[in-house]
């Protein structure tokens, strides 16, 4: 186990589970392009195709969870709702494991090796995140929370090393903050940069960029603000709870608390930010775009 033994049995889980993942994103080698199936209907209609990279790593955290002992209902991408409790497990607390099993699939498709993420969280029946945990697979290192602080380690030869607490930039201008968010598909991007043109130019650069990984950007101040746009439920709630603990301000679009669901069909208007002072710069110029004021 090393440095897992240091944390609680969700985080540990977490942890240990997407280690694995990782692992198994690595064994393929580049091999795992292969299309075993595509999406119907809206969810993520601009993004269809399941690839083996997905599946693998999605059976993966399917074995994790049905050998973890933990009382789980699993919401993953393609798996959607698995209850993977058992009458052991049943009399333990009520456990959603929520997996985005390998965020950047086109970029693997085409071999190129940036934004390449599998990520897993764990929520109490009320909603209450106890651990998340974002994987990097290019970089090899994981952001990741438990109940009470958010960290960032390196992953060597397959375990975590040298991990320790992270906090988000201190930027409060726009003009000088760099913002993340979704832009790398054309369908989706040509409606988002329309409607949020003046926002993204009043920044001093974008990373185009989206999924869980963005909150564990701003979760370390690789950037500063992540505008989560029309992201699908697991791409928000597997990764967004290293960035509420890391101490970053999270609302919706309008300025809302983030609410907890476990209807895996939504999709969320989230917007992250290092410091109180941009969120609100950034609130404000998302009402100046869709009231046009």
């Amino acid at each position: 186990m090393g440095e897992l033994s240091k944390y609680d049995e969700y985080t540990a889980f977490a942890l240990e589970a997407v280690l694995g993942a990782m692992g198994v994103i690595r064994a393929l080698k580049g091999g795992g392009t292969e299309v075993v199936a595509t999406r119907d209907g809206s969810y993520k209609s601009w993004d269809p195709e399941t690839f083996r990279v997905d599946k693998d790593t999605e059976d993966h955290f399917i074995d994790c969870v049905r050998t973890s002992r933990l009382n789980a209902v699993l919401l993953s991408e393609e798996a959607k709702r698995l209850d993977l409790s058992t009458s052991y497990t049943r009399s333990k607390p009520r456990v959603y494991v929520i997996s985005d099993p390998f965020d950047g699939s086109w970029l693997y498709k085409r071999g190129i090796p940036a934004f390449w993420y599998t990520t897993l969280a764990v929520y109490d029946e009320a909603g209450q995140p106890l651990a998340a945990v974002i994987g990097d697979c290019c970089a090899q290192t994981v952001d990741f929370c438990d109940r009470h602080q958010a960290y960032t380690g390196k992953v060597r030869d397959g375990l975590l090393v040298d991990a320790a607490p992270i906090r988000p930039s201190t930027e409060t201008e726009l003009a000088s903050a760099c913002l993340e968010t979704y832009l790398m598909k054309p369908k989706f991007m040509y409606p988002t940069v329309k409607r949020f043109e003046p926002l993204f130019q009043s920044m001093k650069f974008l990373v185009p960029n989206g999924g869980p990984g963005g909150f564990g950007d701003v979760a370390t101040g690789r950037v500063d603000v992540y505008f989560a746009y029309q992201q699908p439920y697991v791409e928000i709630f597997s990764g967004v709870a290293v960035a509420q603990q890391a101490g970053c301000v999270v609302t919706t679009f309008d300025g809302r608390e983030l609410q907890f669901s476990d209807d895996i069909e939504q999709s969320f208007d989230v917007l992250c930010s290092a410091t109180p002072e941009l969120q609100e710069q950034v609130l404000a110029a998302i009402r100046r775009c869709t009231e046009g004021g």
